[in-house]
């Protein structure tokens, strides 16, 4: 049973991937609502120190966009920890905006393992819920750099910065 859990874990996430909505933009040469964004980010994971990790992030919408999180973290307790949620991101500068002022509301699970990979299952997990504020600067047609300031639980605070690519 063991060895079909990683295998039931990408079912989900394909599953989860198919169900954001992906369209085409009409007009000439405008790049579509879709976007992948690699992240780093230092954040409160640890009781004595940050955590250090890594990730990305995948969604998809202009205005509202919605997508899903996978992040990394190592902190200086040898505590590692594995955060996969889904986000629902609000760009403040109006409906058709992707760019700018964003909130962005996150929700999914924390999984947590001492001295070893956090890989499911894992020694202990929580719900993470969390809020991120941040501004996406455009770098060109399809790039933009996006740093964001996070609260939530169980990570307590981060700084972070993500690269954006839109499709």
């Amino acid at each position: 049973m063991r060895k079909h859990i990683p295998v039931l874990y990408l079912v989900l996430f394909f599953l989860i991937l198919s169900a954001i909505p992906v369209h085409a933009q009409s007009g000439e040469g405008s790049p579509s609502d879709f976007f992948v964004a690699p992240l780093v980010e230092v954040l409160g994971y640890s009781r004595k120190g940050p955590a250090f990790g890594g990730g990305l992030a995948v969604g998809a919408g202009s205005g509202v966009a919605i997508g899903l999180r996978f992040f990394y973290a190592i902190d200086t307790e040898s505590i590692n920890t594995l955060e996969i949620a889904v986000f629902m991101r609000f760009y403040l500068q109006g409906p058709d905006a992707c760019t700018g002022l964003f909130v962005q509301l996150n929700a999914g699970a924390s999984i947590f393992d001492y001295e070893s990979a956090a890989t499911p299952p894992a020694e202990a997990g929580d719900i993470s819920l969390g809020i991120a504020v941040g501004w996406r600067f455009l770098l060109g047609k399809r790039w933009y750099l996006e740093p964001a300031v996070r609260l939530g639980y169980p990570y307590i605070g981060g700084l972070g910065v993500s690269i954006a690519y839109r499709l």
